[in-house]
């Protein structure tokens, strides 16, 4: 499993370190808090590019060589780009800069020891990760203390500064990426806790099989989660650019049937000759939005010499905005099969489609005009009318 899913998460970590990288080099942007995510997301990915080779690595419980070694200071390496950006979000730029320096120094401590320790475990022969009890590898034990310590208290810190500056923040895809992040990180501490476990449990007789799965299940859910967050405020703007294209798609098919019947009236009050279909629309969609809703304006206000006697009553005041474009469609249907240059008998002109009542703004107005063209096209004279496009 791991030789699928750490590749594919190593390629999502350099696509992002790409993706942060391009403004720091073309752009000259020099903001240590980019810095900061850029280099984040290089040592994840080398972390988990490293951790994929099993013959490199190692099986679970097997030798430990200096290729583990330099896996787990990746970790820590991630845990110090985390922190030092979360410290030039929350703090003035002279103070982050000197927060930063006293936390890589005291982060910088933690691989010194990791080696200082490991090179004493192999004194004693190769490392391995099960044994029978503590004191036969006791240097080994100290340096899987102070990794998953500093793991955990890293992952701590990141989660708290994550959820103080997610309350703080205005930016909508920034606050859910850090909660993500946040989250991300709480499930991390199931794996240290479950590594401890390994280290002081085993030998009293616990079988590591009853924490393993969940071990494992936690550290793929919080890298996946640490993935989102800390990528989101990067493609979030771009998800909310598509959901919003793609409404804006489904207002434009769903006005057709108002517009095309409104066309077929007065072909005159639209820009283009004659209809289109809808697949055109793919390109510069916001414009033709624009000219559909003006047009189905223009083809209502032609619309005025074609009154027929006889409208229905206008819905009362309690009546609901369903039944006012239900209204308001039968009134341009009525007018639509009343022969040009006929009035009313009372003199009232013709129907003009009304605008989101009391609210002149233009995505109000949008929907407002998509309830009747949905109203108009329900109606059973409107069977027949709209081709498909």
């Amino acid at each position: 499993m791991n030789s699928v899913r750490y590749p594919l998460a190593a390629l999502v970590c350099w696509l992002a370190f790409a993706r942060t990288l391009t403004p720091i080099v073309c752009h000259r942007r020099r903001e240590p808090a980019v810095i900061a995510l850029c280099a984040s997301f290089g040592c994840q990915g080398m972390y988990l590019a490293m951790s994929t080779p099993a013959h490199w690595t190692g099986k679970l419980f097997g030798q430990v060589t200096w290729y583990n070694v330099s896996v787990q200071m990746w970790i820590i390496a991630v845990i110090a780009c985390q922190q030092v950006l979360l410290i030039h979000w929350l703090y003035a730029p002279e103070e982050a800069r000197a927060r930063t320096r006293r936390r890589l120094l005291m982060i910088a401590c933690v691989p010194v020891t990791m080696a200082v320790l490991f090179h004493l475990a192999k004194t004693h022969g190769h490392p391995h990760n099960s044994f029978a009890h503590p004191r036969e590898q006791p240097y080994f034990v100290a340096y899987e203390v102070v990794y998953l310590t500093a793991f955990a208290l890293g992952k701590v810190v990141v989660a708290r500064a994550c959820w103080f500056y997610a309350a703080r923040t205005e930016d909508v895809w920034v606050r859910r990426g850090l909660r993500t992040a946040a989250l991300g990180a709480g499930f991390d501490l199931v794996y240290s806790l479950g590594r401890f476990a390994d280290v002081f449990l085993v030998h009293r007789g616990w079988d590591p099989s009853l924490w393993a799965s969940a071990t494992r299940t936690s550290l793929t859910v919080g890298m996946v989660l640490n993935t989102i967050g800390w990528t989101a405020p990067l493609w979030g703007q771009q998800l909310h650019s598509l959901r919003g294209w793609c409404a804006d798609y489904r207002s434009y098919r769903r006005l057709r049937p108002l517009w095309y019947a409104l066309h077929r009236a007065h072909p005159e009050t639209s820009l283009h000759p004659g209809p289109r279909s809808d697949l055109f629309a793919v390109w510069d969609l916001r414009f033709r939005l624009h000219r559909r809703v003006i047009e189905i304006r223009d083809g209502c206000l032609a619309l005025r010499g074609h009154h027929a006697p006889g409208p229905a009553p206008a819905p009362g005041p309690g009546s609901t905005e369903r039944d006012r474009a239900r209204w308001e469609a039968e009134r341009i249907a009525t007018a639509l099969a009343a022969e040009p240059g006929r009035t009313a008998a009372d003199g009232n002109p013709g129907p003009v489609a009304a605008m989101s009542p009391g609210d002149l703004d233009f995505s109000a107005d949008v929907r407002w005009l998509v309830q009747v063209s949905r109203a108009f096209a329900a109606l059973p004279a409107a069977e027949g009318r709209v081709p498909v496009g």
